[in-house]
């Protein structure tokens, strides 16, 4: 009854018999904007979380892969107990359930420097331990085509004029392409974020690519689900700058730095803000549109900085207007 309940098939289910001795029980612990979903399996003495994925859709090798050269760079990856290619399922090392959006709302959102600084250094140790791994460049094509997205599902109905959007893809892209490149994790946000043991855990690393510096920065920065105030984002990214710039070429002047993070954003939130409405267009996932709003803002706060991006604006406020 349980099996049907949590939509795991009997084969699933004897994989988890061979690799768990004892009886156990499973419960749903999450899934996320993919196809992905997760489930705690849990004994007298231990947990684990399943991961499955159709194999179709979400293969495992990427994420096998990574973990294990994560975890081999003193990175906090999970370990893998066992795996399964033709069913997609990894039965895999459990961080338990404090996830980052946790964190937020369990403590004073005025005092998580000492968040703030572990975010900080785990992506620059991923930066420079993990910028080796054998790992495709994130391509001007592949900032384009997540760009591709904004006016495809995002602005969905509305006329708009594709010239003026190509120039502003053209705008963000020049420097985008100019700042440093290296390990980036793509989904460094809060509830892609685990805290253990006051660490912080990798978890859905597997879409990771050698790319821009500031991108992991912008993503629990001006993350889609929690708003920082702009006096600890600024705080935050001076902090980052120093430590990057100690190790990494970004520019000397902290202004400089800070405009590639805004360019970044853009791009970043263009991208989400296509992929939210495309899941609920496309697949039926309407919880993603109360987050809409927030990524609308952090376009609009730079928009409004930047004369090159002012057309954004213009569309952002068209499109509320259509779904008043």
């Amino acid at each position: 009854m349980e099996k049907e309940i949590l939509n795991l098939n009997s084969d699933i289910h004897k994989f988890i018999e061979m690799n768990v001795d004892s009886e156990f029980s499973i419960t749903k612990a999450s899934e996320d904007a993919s196809f992905r979903k997760y489930y705690r399996i849990q004994d007298k003495n231990k947990t684990w979380v399943l991961m499955v994925a159709p194999p179709d859709k979400e293969p495992l090798d990427q994420f096998l892969f990574l973990a294990k050269s994560l975890k081999n760079r003193s990175a906090r990856a999970p370990k893998v107990y066992a795996f399964d290619h033709q069913l997609g399922v990894i039965l895999q090392e459990d961080f338990g359930t404090c996830s980052l959006m946790q964190y937020y709302q369990e403590h004073d959102n005025e005092n998580n420097q000492l968040i703030f600084n572990k975010l900080n250094e785990t992506i620059i140790h991923l930066q420079k331990k993990c910028s080796d791994i054998d790992l495709p460049i994130y391509s001007s094509k592949i900032l384009i085509d997540e760009l591709s997205l904004f006016h495809e599902w995002y602005l969905k109905g509305l006329d708009f004029k594709q010239n003026k959007l190509e120039d502003i893809y053209s705008f963000l892209l020049t420097n985008i392409e100019n700042q440093n490149k290296k390990f980036v994790h793509r989904d460094f946000h809060c509830r892609n974020l685990l805290i253990h043991d006051d660490q912080i855990c990798l978890i859905d690393f597997q879409d990771a690519l050698i790319g821009p510096i500031t991108y992991d920065l912008v993503s629990f920065l001006k993350d889609a689900y929690h708003k920082k105030n702009d006096l600890q984002i600024m705080d935050v990214c001076i902090k980052f700058w120093e430590l990057a710039r100690s190790n990494f070429d970004v520019p000397q002047d902290f202004g400089d730095f800070f405009i590639d993070f805004e360019m970044m954003g853009v791009q970043r939130h263009l991208k989400i803000l296509g992929i939210f409405k495309r899941l609920y267009l496309r697949d039926g996932k309407n919880q993603y549109l109360n987050d809409i709003p927030l990524v609308e803002n952090y376009v609009l706060e730079v928009a409004e900085k930047y004369p090159k991006l002012s057309y954004l604006k213009d569309l952002i406020f068209q499109k509320r207007q259509v779904q008043i």
